[in-house]
Formats: structure tokens, sequence, C-alpha cells
């Protein structure tokens, strides 16, 4: 395989995990507004926690569709999604034993 090939691919390796990296953070934010929400008494502040929220929310669909559309994340198909985990499982022990 040529350098252009391999820098092609780790360029895409590198991608994925970025956006899995802002896929998992997205959820996190997302839980703690929930949480932060149901735990103020001001209705001020609730407000401004629901509009950050629902940002969150759109921002985390937005990741998830831009994985899915570049085939990095396969949430309609488990068997496809577990065989890319598998791969990627697969090349870390690879770059383990080197």
């Amino acid at each position: 395989m040529g350098i252009t090939e391999n820098l092609k691919r780790a360029s895409k390796q590198r991608d994925e995990l970025i956006a899995a990296d802002m896929l998992i953070t997205a959820k996190s934010v997302v839980r703690a507004y929930a949480v932060a929400v149901t735990e103020t008494a001001s209705p001020e502040v609730r407000k401004v926690l629901v509009k950050q929220m629902n940002q969150a929310i759109e921002d985390h669909a937005e990741i998830a569709d831009y994985m899915i559309q570049n085939d990095m994340y396969m949430a309609y198909d488990i068997e496809k999604q577990l065989k890319h985990d598998k791969e990627k499982v697969d090349k870390a022990m690879e770059l383990i034993k080197d």
C-alpha cells in the first residue's frame, strides 16, 4: 500500500475517532442539561437550560448524521456496526503488537 493510501486511511480513522468523541461528548452534554433542568427551581434558568439542551440535541443529531453518512456509525444495522467495531479492535490490537 502506498503512502497516499495510508494517509487517506489514517485520515478517515482520525475523522472517525474525532467524530465518535464528539458524539459521546454530545450525549453527555444532553444528559447534564437534563439533570440541570430538573434540579433548578428558577423558571428563568430552566428556560435557558432547556434552550441549551435543545441545541445540544441538535448538535448530537448532526454529528450522528455525519457519522452515518460516512459509514462511521451504523445506527440502523447492528450486525454491520458490530463488524465495524471488531475491525477497529483488530486494528488496535495490530498496533499494540508492533
